[in-house]
């Protein structure tokens, strides 16, 4: 009972229960593995290396998430342990025979797992088959040493290999099989405590079955926000790609640091899930030349460095590392004052009042000429995005990822709802809000553009952001809409775009930067404005009392958030509501 809610809990499967598939996995490969071995005819060489291709091909395949990859990393790394070309050549056969398909499919694990006596469960099927490749590699190389003299001696080679045949692997620094020669002059020798230690790495789980189930485990206990769960997965992911995939026992405090390294040496401008199923090796001949404009602020990087501490100790805590096994905040880097300060730049208003003077707002010539001065005006992302940022403050893929539902007009005062759903994850617990619509917005035709889409049965207000496959939501509109507006407006006589003294300039979010920097005034209630920007309010009195929602009501709450929200500058002043005109699908913000 005690295991099932830990299989509840975690969604991985317990110490005990890995080690009862390593074990059985290892007997069963090694039954099959020797059998060649009682065959007179067969050179023992023969099965030597048969065993070795085994070994490396399931190792291959624990690697790479099940499916036998070999890339350039790894045919270097196998050649440096030896392997020549008959055995790569090999290899390479035995991997095509797979066809790009998982070697262990689901039945294959659940088949495996039944001849065990052991439940099969679909929240660590990728676990058991990760485990099952690991512990298939390591029968086919125990079973090298079948012609060992210690092995022999025993009297029961099998029962030996079962017990002791750990300590005969780590003992192997290159696993090519010794010749009957040179093995009776080994003496015999009980495994020392640092074989059983290594012995304990080479069973160990693979990191990468780890990082999904530990990182939900920690947004399910209130760690983190759906949000930062998810940056963190990411930044994990890019972890085991940079650093490569090993069982969890084998990382060390000195890969953390070449992690820390390669991420300063990346630039930001790097969109890592676009390139990641590339290995890193070659990925990173192609990255953009680094400069002081897209180097990796301190801040970000302690940030990083954050995640993997929490993460590493929600790793002790279920067990898969010691205490204290890694300590990612001892590699944080200085970040000075200056540099707190300067992460960002707002836009002047003067800029946001010459964004709103587009053709996108005034008159363009249509799809792909949106600004170029025309007599057309077309409502979507390209239209609405910069007026959303502008008046109701939200960050980017807040407003990317709206539902036609999150907006509500038959109220007395519409208002828009900022929730998580499959689109966005939101920053933080206090980022969930509830923000009344500035009537800018409405006398711009707001209402009419959401019921439309509402009437030709689209859920998402922007679906236009959601139809590339490797750039969505925020990113597929900072490429097709927001960089060719600023393109636009960097040309206008008279205008600069604003920067920090490292060269960044400023972008979306500095809209809402702007925004919060003119709400900063002393007759304007500064925790109104932390709720509006989704920040966190500060001091007991502001957290425990000032809740207006439970005492007054939702239209209270919108009243006064209105309130701060109508002191704005009014930038879109000069724009006219226009006759509703969507484009077809794709046409559209381009």
């Amino acid at each position: 009972m005690q295991a099932m809610k830990h299989e509840a809990f975690i969604g991985v499967r317990s110490a005990s229960e890995v080690k009862d598939v390593i074990k059985g996995i290892i007997d069963l490969t090694l039954g099959i593995a020797t059998q060649g071995y009682f065959d007179p005819t067969t050179p023992a060489d023969h099965v030597d290396a048969g065993c070795l291709v085994n070994a490396d091909f399931h190792d291959l395949a624990a690697r790479h998430g099940g499916m036998a990859i070999m890339d350039e990393a790894d045919e270097t790394r196998l050649r440096d342990d030896g392997r020549d070309d008959a055995h790569i050549d090999h290899l390479r056969r035995l991997i095509r025979s797979t066809g790009g398909n998982l070697v262990l499919n689901d039945a294959s694990v659940q088949m495996r797992l039944e001849h065990l006596g052991m439940k099969s469960l679909q929240s660590t099927v990728e676990q058991d088959r990760l485990l099952m490749h690991r512990a298939i590699s390591e029968g086919q190389r125990r079973a090298m040493h079948f012609n060992d003299p210690r092995v022999i001696a025993s009297g029961d080679p099998l029962d030996y290999l079962m017990t002791h045949g750990g300590a005969l692997t780590a003992q192997v620094q290159v696993p090519v099989p010794p010749t009957r020669e040179t093995v009776r002059e080994t003496p015999m020798a009980d495994p020392a405590p640092e074989v059983v230690a290594t012995e304990a790495k080479i069973m160990s789980p693979l990191l990468s079955g780890l990082i999904d189930p530990i990182i939900d485990d920690i947004v399910k206990k209130g760690g983190w926000t759906e949000g930062v769960g998810e940056d963190a997965r990411r930044l994990m992911k890019q972890f085991v790609w940079m650093i490569g995939d090993k069982p969890c026992l084998d990382y060390t405090q000195q890969d953390v640091a070449t992690f820390r390294k390669a991420l300063w040496d990346m630039p930001k401008t790097v969109r890592v899930q676009s390139v990641w199923h590339v290995p890193y090796a070659s990925a990173v001949k192609k990255f953009p030349k680094l400069t002081e404009a897209n180097t990796r602020a301190n801040k970000t990087l302690n940030k990083d460095l954050s995640y993997m501490s929490t993460f590493a100790k929600e790793m002790a805590a279920v067990g898969h590392w010691p205490k204290d096994f890694i300590n990612p905040l001892g590699l944080a880097a200085t970040v000075t004052r200056q540099q707190k300060s300067s992460g960002r730049v707002p836009w002047k208003p003067i800029h946001l009042e010459t964004m709103f003077n587009s053709p996108i707002y005034h008159g363009n010539l249509g799809t792909r000429r949106r600004l170029t001065a025309g007599c057309y005006i077309h409502q979507d992302a390209a239209y609405w995005m910069p007026l959303l940022g502008a008046y109701q403050l939200g960050r980017r893929d807040e407003h990317t990822g709206h539902h036609v539902s999150d907006f509500v007009f038959d109220t007395a005062i519409p208002h828009m709802l900022i929730y998580p759903n499959e689109l966005r994850s939101l920053k933080t617990e206090d980022s969930a809000r509830v923000l009344p619509i500035h009537p800018r917005l409405l006398d711009l035709g707001l209402q009419e553009f959401v019921e439309a889409a509402g009437a030709r049965g689209e859920k998402l207000l922007f679906p236009e952001l959601w139809m590339n496959d490797v750039k969505k939501g925020g990113d597929q509109y900072y490429a097709i809409g927001w960089k060719k507006l600023i393109d636009w407006l960097r040309q206008q006589p008279g205008i600069v775009i604003p920067c920090t003294p490292a060269g960044k300039e400023a972008d979306f979010h500095s809209v809402r930067s702007t925004g919060l920097s003119q709400l900063d005034r002393a007759d304007i209630n500064q925790n109104i404005v932390k709720d509006i920007a989704g920040h966190s309010r500060e001091g007991t009195t502001a957290r425990s009392y000032q809740k207006l929602l439970e005492s007054g009501g939702l239209d209270d709450v919108l009243q006064e958030r209105l309130k701060v929200l109508t002191r704005l500058p009014d930038y879109a002043a000069g724009v006219v509501r226009h006759k509703l005109s969507v484009l077809v699908m794709k046409a559209r913000t381009r």
